[in-house]
């Protein structure tokens, strides 16, 4: 019977937008996405046994991009990078979610 009370007075604390996780209604943190250099990324491509091509694709950047990433001339941010540190923790979650479909000729 106390269970129902706390549930109740949980709710009235910490309110729910539409059954939506916010801030307000949880304790959330989010990690810093880790920067990359030239070298993790190269070693990261090849880890993954992607060609340039294929893995500029994933990421949904130009071949030229990642040409200018794996040289050091520019520096991954945002989306791509947060990406690429999923795909290192977890090298298996692009076939998983379906981004890679192996098929053999």
């Amino acid at each position: 019977m106390i269970s129902i009370y706390k549930e109740a007075v949980k709710d009235a604390l910490y309110p729910r937008k539409n059954g939506v996780v916010t801030k307000r209604n949880h304790s959330l943190s989010v990690s810093d996405v880790r920067k990359m250099s030239a070298e993790d990324i190269k070693a990261l491509r090849k880890n993954l046994r992607l060609s340039s091509s294929v893995f500029s694709q994933v990421l949904g950047i130009s071949n030229k991009t990642l040409e200018a990433w794996e040289a050091g001339v520019n520096k991954p941010t945002g989306p791509a990078l947060r990406l690429m540190n999923m795909m290192k923790s977890n090298p298996d979650f692009l076939i998983d979610l379906g981004i890679i479909k192996e098929s053999f000729k």
